[in-house]
């Protein structure tokens, strides 16, 4: 049975859309300090990363919660999972820019987790997602800091080749 919450176009679909376009934009209007490649790379890290966790956790057996109108995937869904790749990038963008060191490390994935948890209240206000199955949004918190400090040692290693 698919549940449905929304049948309209509404808030859900502007914050995806809108976070999509402007990401992409600033991107495109920032000084690059990345090779292309490495820029894709880093965009599609947070795309298949949001893909990864979000079909573990939010699909049976667990279907902890739902992503937009309805428990149906919709393409509205694929473009939420697109705009996680512009966090990504300004991720490792703001992490080249300030030189980010030792101890450092772990504050600013800590910052940055928070940073993201306050998007996923903003996503769960606007309709994104629906933790009505029994999902605890400070269980995002871990899968974050997993995330970005996977991202840090990706970042290291492409740096080194």
């Amino acid at each position: 049975m698919t549940v449905i919450y929304e049948e309209s176009f509404n808030w859900n679909e502007l914050f995806v859309i809108g976070s999509l376009v402007l990401t992409v934009i600033v991107i495109w209007i920032t000084p690059k300090i990345f090779t292309i490649l490495e820029g894709i790379a880093y965009f599609i890290y947070g795309i298949v990363y949001g893909m990864f966790y979000d079909h573990t956790i939010s699909v049976k057996p667990w279907d902890f919660y739902d992503v937009n109108d309805t428990s149906a995937y919709q393409v509205i869904d694929f473009l939420s999972y697109v705009m996680y790749g512009g966090y990504s990038y300004f991720f490792l963008y703001f992490y080249e820019k300030i030189k980010i060191k030792g101890l450092w490390h772990m504050i600013y994935v800590l910052i940055w987790s928070c940073v993201s948890l306050l998007f996923e209240w903003i996503g769960v206000k606007v309709g994104v997602f629906h933790f009505d199955k029994g999902y605890k949004m400070y269980w995002s918190f871990p899968i974050y800091i997993i995330a970005q400090s996977m991202l840090i040692i990706f970042y290291q290693i492409t740096k080194r080749k």
